[in-house]
């Protein structure tokens, strides 16, 4: 018996009592309402009994009151009389009521026909009390006057009297048959209980008939589950101890229960030692750069319930004493139910690729250097050419006004050659801990790097900033982002073009936090689809000889180190449908402080 089946049993299993208990209780509940409707009759009886029984005694009051006003003709005698004249209307008006209300058309017609009967008969005397309160008091005890008064009252009487006992015969025919409809119920109910009882034990008895056969297989089943689960976990195992990354696995309370091969042997830390420990106590991690103790990757899936990775600089440190720069990624292992039941963290050793990408920055930053030296050498020259000349005329100008313009002109030059010596320099230098960089500022250094190259080629620019656009990073690094980008627009654009270059401020968005987006149009032929998907890859280039291919992968770095990104598109705009190259930056950066660094 598969699942489904076995859920499908107990699913009958319970929904068949269920049901049948439900009809029961149904059946039960209409016959005990079939009952209450019966007694409900005879409560109705008995209500009425009890009104014709107090109109009776009202009347009979009146009747006595009368009597005794006519014997002694004192009007103290007549209080019951009077008393009772309002109520006897209102019960009256309530016994029309109660037999009006009756589900018997024909017994509620005659019944009705009797309490008219008995109304117009109480009227009739009534209209001779009040005609013997009028009389003289020398008439009242007139027998013939009496005689006619009982006579009329004796009517009365009888006609209450008929009422009275229809209503009894009523009752008594309600009684017998709320008797029987009361023991045909406990006798329905009892043979009800029983069947059902029956059909239930039936029932059961042959689905645990069934779930006992099922059982018998699903041990059968889970024996031979179990070792293929044990083949798997051997299977696994050693797959995981073949890979060529690290593994180590943690229960919910991250004590290792894991690794693999090159896990042990990064760590240094046999499996055996291992088993059962905290993973900080194993997995010792700091920053490459300030040493200081790096979050527990536990921890963080912990509190981020999700995959995470290491932060940049993260160094293992060895129970050897060895140490390696690693990168890596940590995710919550859940069970069936969602609920996270251990952490897997997986990491490689990345040293030799980090010294690798930092060799091939190192080249490119190089190579901007080289592209650079030409405009540099010659906008050098220009101001100190200018400056010798300047010294000559000022070793023969005897003026003193002379003098001081040469003097003025002079130091405008040397002030300039500075600034692009300052500027070259910054190329190389760099802090030890990210700083405000005014971009705008560091953008029109890069331009006036690049001023004579732009002069030589006819190249136009357009600015798109005017006040100061404020991030937090590494000014160096930023500044060999904007030289590529332009340096490439350069190249598009080719002689008599144009660049357009755009640095603006942006709000918070869902995705992202404020910050300032860069972008550079050029007026050259765009990018094909072929290229486009390439454009971030190492050494893949446009250019020929003349390219490195390492400008945008080293600047994509660099945006990402700092929190942004790159965005790369043919533009729409009607005067520069050229490339467009989009990066954002964040206000607030996320490259970490670093050591320091010297420069031979």
């Amino acid at each position: 018996m598969n699942l489904r089946d076995f859920n499908r049993v107990l699913r009958e299993t319970l929904l068949l009592p269920v049901i049948l208990l439900l009809a029961l209780a149904i059946f039960a509940a209409w016959q005990i309402e079939h009952s209450a409707s019966a007694l409900k009759g005879i409560d109705a009886s008995d209500a009425l009994t009890a009104e014709i029984n107090e109109l009776q005694k009202l009347i009979v009051d009146q009747e006595t009151g009368l009597r005794g006003f006519q014997l002694t003709g004192d009007p103290v005698m007549l209080a019951p009389f009077r008393a009772a004249a309002q109520p006897v209307n209102t019960h009256f008006d309530h016994l029309h009521k109660l037999l009006d209300a009756r589900r018997d058309l024909s017994q509620r017609a005659v019944e009705l026909q009797r309490l008219a009967t008995a109304r117009d008969r109480y009227q009739l005397w009534l209209g001779f009390a009040m005609g013997v309160l009028n009389k003289e008091p020398a008439v009242l005890n007139d027998p013939r006057l009496n005689q006619h008064g009982k006579e009329l009252m004796d009517n009365v009487r009888a006609a209450i009297d008929e009422l009275l006992k229809s209503e009894t015969r009523v009752r008594n025919a309600r009684s017998v048959s709320a008797l029987a409809v009361e023991r045909r119920a406990l006798t329905t109910l009892i043979a009800a209980a029983l069947i059902v009882g029956l059909l239930l034990g039936l029932f059961i008895i042959s689905r645990l008939r069934k779930v006992s056969r099922a059982y018998d297989e699903t041990l059968e089943e889970l024996h031979r589950q179990a070792e293929e689960i044990s083949e798997r976990r051997q299977w696994f195992e050693t797959t995981l101890a073949s890979i060529g990354d690290a593994v180590i696995a943690c229960d919910s309370e991250g004590k290792v229960q894991f690794m693999n091969t090159v896990a042990q042997e990064l760590t240094g830390w046999p499996m055996q030692d291992a088993l059962g420990l905290e993973l900080v106590k194993v997995f010792q991690i700091v920053n490459e750069e300030t040493r200081q103790p790096a979050e527990n990757p536990v921890d963080k899936v912990r509190r981020l319930n999700s995959v995470t990775g290491l932060a940049n600089h993260t160094v293992l440190l060895s129970r050897t004493g060895s140490e390696f720069v690693i990168d890596d990624s940590a995710a919550p292992i859940r069970g069936e139910d969602g609920e996270m039941r251990g952490v897997v963290l997986v990491f490689r050793d990345v040293t030799e690729t980090r010294r690798t990408a930092a060799a091939l920055m190192a080249t490119e930053k190089l190579a901007v250097a080289g592209r650079l030296a030409a405009s540099i050498a010659h906008e050098i020259h220009n101001p100190l050419d200018a400056i010798a000349n300047l010294m000559f005329l000022l070793e023969g100008e005897s003026d003193r006004a002379k003098r001081a313009e040469y003097l003025q002109t002079a130091q405008q030059e040397l002030s300039r050659t500075m600034q692009i010596t300052r500027t070259l320099l910054s190329l190389y230098r760099e802090p030890k801990a990210p700083v405000s960089v005014d971009l705008k500022e560091l953008a029109e250094g890069v331009l006036l790097l690049l001023e004579r190259r732009l002069l030589q080629q006819g190249i136009d620019v357009e600015r798109q900033f005017k006040d100061p656009v404020i991030v937090e990073g590494y000014p160096a690094e930023l500044r060999q982002v904007f030289t590529n980008v332009v340096l490439n627009a350069i190249d598009a654009a080719g002689n008599g073009g144009r660049i357009r270059i755009r640095i603006e401020p942006v709000a918070a968005q869902e995705l992202r936090g404020s910050g300032v987006v860069v972008q550079v149009w050029d007026s050259g032929p765009g990018i094909s689809d072929s290229a486009r998907a390439k454009l971030f890859e190492p050494f893949f280039t446009t250019k020929g000889q003349e390219g490195t291919g390492l400008g945008l992968w080293v600047s994509n770095g660099i945006v990402q180190k700092h929190g942004g990104y790159i965005r790369i598109a043919n533009s729409m705009d009607g005067d520069l449908r050229g490339a467009c190259v989009s990066f954002y930056l964040p206000a607030r950066t996320k490259a970490e402080p670093r050591a320091a660094q010297h420069v031979a």
